[in-house]
């Protein structure tokens, strides 16, 4: 399944270490698939290991360098995730890591149809959707009980008038965009599979 090179010899050398330790309670520690669940692995207890948050992203990145092909790019993606949620940063990763993330991110996606990316035309199920509208109903709202009177927006509206909005450049199309969400959401990487 992974390539034998250094880079799987050093991922079982901090996996076995960390089955074979024990850890004090105060020590934040992550689950870890051995053999990630996009690769066959399951959430059997021989398959999950303890590490340090440390360990995790060190993990994902030798997987990354473990792997080949559509595996490649399920590692690629997975330790993309850990740096970030919802397109926000979630660990200060260096400047080298982000590179060399968003390098073979890029390189594994090369080629690949649109058609055949796994979230492509993907939708909700009713089932779905009924849950999701359930979590945010009555007191969970976070503006549940809010009044919104209608000269706040007017205010909020005319608060804004005569203020820059910050543009950014896709790097990939070139194109200049209103909004770093609109920018992380249409383009940069994601222009890049549009184009593929």
């Amino acid at each position: 399944m992974y390539l034998q090179n250094k880079y799987t010899r050093w991922y079982y050398n901090i996996v076995q270490r960390a089955q074979s330790r024990i850890l004090s309670q105060d020590i934040y520690t992550e689950k870890h698939h051995i053999i990630p669940r996009s690769l066959g692995g399951d959430n059997s207890k021989e398959n999950l290991v303890r590490l340090t948050a440390r360990e995790h992203f060190i993990c994902h990145l030798l997987l990354t360098k473990m792997t080949e092909g559509k595996s490649k790019m399920s590692m690629c993606y997975a330790a993309w995730q850990m740096t970030h949620i919802n397109g926000r940063p979630r660990y200060n990763a260096c400047s080298r890591t982000y590179a060399y993330l968003r390098k073979i991110l890029s390189e594994a996606y090369t080629g690949v149809p649109k058609t055949s990316i796994w979230w492509t035309g993907k939708k909700h199920t009713e089932e779905t959707l009924l849950k999701q509208s359930e979590v945010k109903r009555g007191l969970k709202n976070p503006n549940f009980g809010v009044i919104q009177k209608p000269e706040w927006n007017q205010k909020k509206s005319q608060a804004q008038i005569g203020i820059s909005k910050p543009k950014f450049t896709c790097y990939k199309c070139g194109k200049i965009v209103g909004g770093k969400s609109n920018l992380e959401r249409w383009h940069n990487q994601n222009c890049l599979l549009n184009m593929v």
